[in-house]
């Protein structure tokens, strides 16, 4: 059995983005997979967007304190044992996910040897 990946999405007001970052992160072939969205204390639609997945992806929301603290929160709720965060792509407004085509790479993390804050 392949090991779960955790694709964390932090976001910050990107309504205009998330619908397709989360398209393609479920899209992915590989299984099995959970999709993390990070609220990182949008003032927009990024919250009705991200609850329109119900199930299909997990939700967590924070006060605004940037990209790194929503990442943090995301990594530290995670389940898989393979990581993947694409900040790229909320933050930057990137069309696709950057590690779908390939130009990241994934991070293999042990969740027993993480320290977390």
């Amino acid at each position: 059995m392949n090991p779960l990946v955790s694709i964390v999405i932090p976001v910050y007001n990107g309504e205009n983005f998330l619908k397709e970052a989360i398209d393609s992160a479920l899209a992915q072939t590989y299984e099995p997979i959970e999709v993390i969205i990070v609220n990182d204390g949008s003032k927009d639609k990024t919250e009705e967007v991200a609850l329109s997945y119900g199930d299909k992806v997990r939700y967590f929301v924070k006060e605004n304190g940037g990209v790194s603290t929503a990442l943090n929160l995301g990594i530290a709720n995670m389940r898989g044992s393979i990581f993947h965060g694409s900040v790229m792509t909320i933050y930057i407004g990137l069309r696709k996910l950057s590690w779908k085509s390939g130009r990241s790479r994934t991070i293999r993390r042990k969740l027993s040897t993480q320290t977390m804050p």
